[in-house]
């Protein structure tokens, strides 16, 4: 299993939460009767909208709901593993857990967040803040794949049980473990 797969494996429909930030850019229109949906399959309709230009699709609200493997798979990768510049990381469970934090915390919040780490946990100061320079010191890091790997996890249940958000945690941690015990 790749990592898209593992992440789309734990995504589930279209989502209305009203707990969830996206809520504050729902979708226009109504689907199943209701109104107020903001997330399809992980995606929200704030980035559905932002990347149809670039990935070449129309941002309706129909082909949102529809949500095609190939657009869905699209805004994956171009979205979220790319800005990482991710297939030039040789080490493939560190750029699973880079992939898979943007996907859940934004790319910016995934910035943060691992520059957070690296300066705390490998003790490298971050210059300019870059995706490229992110990616240079996981690389050049003498920790292997592995530890850099249950490292970052650690790192990110951490992260998720400092968000005070008890209606969400569980589900977060599931994923993480079964996260953790896939591509170990």
């Amino acid at each position: 299993m790749d990592v898209f797969d593992f992440v789309k494996k734990w995504e589930g429909g279209v989502s209305r939460n009203p707990a969830d930030p996206a809520a504050a850019d729902p979708v226009p229109g109504i689907y199943n009767g209701k109104t107020g949906w903001h997330t399809n399959k992980g995606v929200t309709w704030t980035t559905f909208k932002s990347l149809s230009q670039k990935l070449g699709y129309p941002a309706t609200p129909e082909l949102f709901f529809l949500m095609p493997d190939d657009i869905w798979k699209k805004i994956a990768k171009n979205g979220y593993w790319d800005p990482f510049m991710l297939d030039t990381l040789p080490k493939t469970r560190v750029a699973y857990c880079i992939f898979t934090w943007a996907w859940g915390s934004g790319v910016g919040g995934a910035t943060g967040q691992l520059t957070k780490f690296q300066k705390n946990k490998m003790g490298i100061l971050i210059n300019n803040n870059t995706h490229a320079e992110i990616v240079a010191n996981f690389k050049t890091s003498f920790m292997s794949d592995e530890q850099l790997f249950e490292m970052l996890c650690d790192e990110r249940e951490a992260f998720f049980r400092g968000l005070n958000k008890p209606q969400f945690l569980q589900g977060w941690l599931n994923r993480l473990n079964d996260f953790r015990r896939t591509f170990k």
